[in-house]
């Protein structure tokens, strides 16, 4: 085989070629129709060069160059078309429902970890006052103190934009931190913070039905803590999917299973971020404005527990079986 002779003459098809690519690679619409068709014909040549090289010559630089060119120019052309910026959130939305509806059993035992925990501790806070000081921190005292108040101080408009920013920034960093530790320990440590921090909301439910303000706790957590508390109940509960993966791994083996649970896992840790995202201004500018009635608070509160239990539960269900 003339190798020199086939070389000069593709030199300038392989370098046009990566010129289109480079092209098509920025925005495919800066391609005309012409080139658009001599991008096809040159990566036809250019696969019908690579086999011969392959098969006549041990010039391995040249072929690992035109093996990655081949490559480069058949991702371009059999890429999948970039869809409209709605159809991508609809089709993520979608996605978070189904997943939610699908692991529901994960958030579930979260929330009853949760639940649980704020029941013990209030049972026996209310049996045993002596070992309160084992449920609440002394560094928790003086919020506690505050919350017996039964009232809320007034914010400027500055401070409650100040306030937001912080639960924006915070909250989800808890988040991730639940979910993280949780996907390291295969849930073990989700199971831990969902019953901790259920303990704390039970040591402080006991303190406030003490002085009689149990019902204003409720209605001024329930605003935005249906999308706060449920957000760490979904981020966390990636933890028992990949825990569950682990130990229960079916027919595959257990790395494929886990990476196929990592997939819901990331699903249900982004679909808890955005709860608790939407939950920093409901928290920052509502839930804790004295100008805000509470039976306000309480209606507000539970119809956001209705919508996300009619997305959750509802959303695009006829689309399960498809998927």
């Amino acid at each position: 085989m003339d190798e020199e002779g086939i070389l000069k003459k593709r030199a300038n098809g392989w370098e046009r070629l990566q010129h289109l690519c480079e092209l098509s690679e920025q925005r495919v619409d800066r391609l005309s129709g012409e080139e658009i068709t001599e991008f096809v014909r040159l990566y036809r040549q250019a696969s019908a060069d690579l086999a011969l090289m392959m098969s006549q010559t041990a010039n391995t630089e040249v072929i690992d160059y035109l093996n990655g060119l081949v490559l480069r120019a058949y991702g371009q052309i059999y890429r999948r078309p970039s869809r409209p910026l709605k159809e991508s959130i609809r089709e993520a939305v979608v996605l978070s429902a189904q997943v939610i509806r699908k692991q529901g059993w994960a958030i579930l035992l979260a929330a009853a970890l949760f639940f649980g925990g704020a029941m013990s501790a209030g049972s026996i806070i209310a049996a045993r006052p002596d070992l309160r000081s084992f449920f609440v921190p002394s560094e928790m005292e003086p919020l506690f103190e505050h919350w017996t108040t039964g009232k809320f101080d007034k914010k400027q408009g500055g401070e409650s934009i100040a306030m937001t920013a912080f639960y924006a920034s915070n909250n989800p960093r808890v988040g991730i931190i639940a979910h993280s530790l949780g996907v390291a320990t295969f849930g073990v440590m989700t199971a831990y913070i969902s019953w901790t921090n259920g303990v704390l909301v039970g040591a402080l439910g006991h303190d406030m039905a003490r002085v009689g303000k149990l019902g204003f706790l409720l209605t001024s957590i329930l605003p935005h803590g249906v999308s706060e508390i449920g957000g760490l109940f979904v981020s966390g509960a990636g933890g028992f999917v990949l825990g569950w993966a682990l130990i229960r791994p079916g027919r595959l083996t257990r790395g494929e299973a886990v990476r196929r649970a990592g997939r819901d896992a990331f699903v249900l840790l982004v679909t808890g971020l955005a709860m608790i995202l939407i939950a920093a201004p409901i928290e920052g500018f509502f839930s804790f404005n004295p100008a805000v009635p509470q039976p306000v608070k309480l209606v507000f509160g539970l119809a956001t527990l209705l919508v996300w239990w009619f997305f959750f539960a509802g959303y695009a269900r006829t689309e399960d079986r498809r998927a």
